[in-house]
């Protein structure tokens, strides 16, 4: 027996849906998040700015070091003589060992270390900031192509009724010809309708199936991992009575997108590290002490009693530095801090305008989609009753193919579109709080 290839498409797509696993909405959104590439660097850099801002703050805090030194010293050195308590000049050779432990506290640096750590909590802020967004975004990303596929499905669905019952009314019309009440070329063209419906089905098939495709990518799902996508049942009636104004979505995005909210901290940055290096200008004053002992072989003390009591040594007090001249290395860092700051705000003001234009386009299409799924849901019941209107008639023998058929072709049209329309509306709420930076994780809301 011979299969045609629409009938094996729908045999292997139906044996496959019993292996398949099942995906929600959820779970397909929490394996982008754990596996999704742009998200896990993010995630990084906040992990390193956090570790740079507690360096930052450990900069504040005295800084203590130890240190030892073990050598040989050749030639003429001060060594003390024991008998006569006087220090005698001699050419030797000895073994030596200082040991000291140090310690530092910065006072005054011309506020460079408080603003330092002040541009590091900034840094911070824009990063979790940008991991956040990056968040948004494959989620946005994830269920953009989740509904895809989902359409895909409802679309190759709707081909394989239409060539089904197609099919059904070929076998009528055989019947009618066959008894005389109709002409054999009605018979030939519904036979040609039926073709072009398989062809319709077996391009939705595949269209189905590279979207599933791209899916599974973004997923980093195995290769060949069969699934099947559960619908997150959005209420179409809850999203057309949503009530949303431009001037509320536009404001509420300049207060929640976190890449605007990004931005502002690193124009926030880059003014604070402007000011920590003009903090180079001034003189820094810092406290020290050092607490040390060391030990000559050709001193007639043991290493215990030089290190303990004979040699130990300690000094404190504090250093003054003032810089004179270090070639405008100063003078540079400033100037390059200045424009780094100066190209953040241009940055910032741009991105005030590219959110406005989001936020309306997404305003915009949403009243747009809304208005688009009433006149498609209108388009299917007037295209299915007149199909049902045309096919009885056409079987009495009261109209021409010709009708039928294009009573046939707009339930078609109305049954697609119908479809696009209601996925369309599904997730324009989605694109909505992407625009105006509330889309969450449905787990997390």
């Amino acid at each position: 027996m011979k299969y045609s290839i629409a009938t094996l498409c729908f045999v292997s797509y139906a044996v496959a849906s019993f292996a398949q696993l099942q995906l929600t909405y959820n779970e397909a959104l929490t394996i982008a998040l754990k596996k999704n590439v742009d998200y896990g660097i993010q995630q990084n850099e906040v992990e390193r700015a956090s570790a740079q801002r507690l360096q930052r703050i450990m900069d504040m805090a005295p800084s203590l070091r130890a240190s030892a030194d073990f050598y040989d010293r050749r030639g003429r050195q001060q060594i003390q003589n024991p008998e006569t308590n006087q220090v005698e000049f001699l050419d030797v050779v000895s073994d030596n060992i200082d040991a000291r432990i140090s310690a530092n506290l910065p006072l005054f640096g011309g506020l460079n270390r408080i603003q330092t750590l002040r541009a590091a909590h900034s840094n911070t802020q824009a990063q979790t900031y940008g991991a956040e967004r990056t968040k948004q975004t494959t989620i946005f990303n994830v269920s953009q192509q989740y509904l895809q596929v989902l359409l895909s499905e409802e679309l190759y669905r709707i081909a394989q009724d239409n060539h089904r019952n197609q099919s059904e009314n070929l076998k009528r019309i055989e019947g009618l010809v066959e008894v005389g009440a109709l002409a054999i070329v009605d018979k030939y063209n519904q036979l040609a309708e039926v073709k072009r419906l398989e062809s319709l089905m077996i391009r939705a098939w595949n269209t189905f199936e590279n979207d599933k495709l791209i899916l599974a990518q973004t997923l980093q799902l195995e290769p060949g991992t069969e699934f099947k996508l559960v619908n997150p049942g959005i209420s179409i009636e809850s999203v057309l009575t949503l009530d949303v104004d431009l001037d509320a979505l536009y404001q509420t995005a300049l207060a929640s997108r976190p890449d605007y909210n990004q931005q502002k901290q690193l124009v926030l940055r880059n003014a604070r590290t402007v000011s920590a290096f003009r903090g180079s200008y001034f003189p820094t004053i810092s406290a020290f002490y050092t607490l040390g002992s060391f030990y000559n072989s050709r001193i007639p003390f043991t290493l215990n009693d030089q290190l303990r009591t004979v040699n130990p040594y300690h000094f404190y007090g504090f250093s003054l530095n003032v810089p004179i001249l270090t070639g405008f290395a100063t003078r540079t860092q400033v100037q390059s801090a200045k424009i780094d700051r100066d190209n953040s705000l241009l940055q910032e003001n741009n991105l005030k305008t590219i959110i406005y234009r989001d936020v309306k386009t997404a305003y915009q299409n949403f009243e747009a989609a809304k208005a688009q799924y009433l006149a498609s849901v209108a388009q299917f019941e007037a295209a299915n009753g007149a199909y049902n209107l045309e096919k009885e008639r056409y079987e009495l023998g009261l109209s021409a193919f010709f009708e039928f058929s294009q009573a046939s072709n707009a339930l078609i049209q109305g049954q697609a579109a119908q479809a696009q329309a209601e996925f369309t509306l599904m997730f324009q709420e989605i694109i909505l709080n992407y625009q105006i930076g509330q889309l969450k994780h449905p787990e997390t809301r």
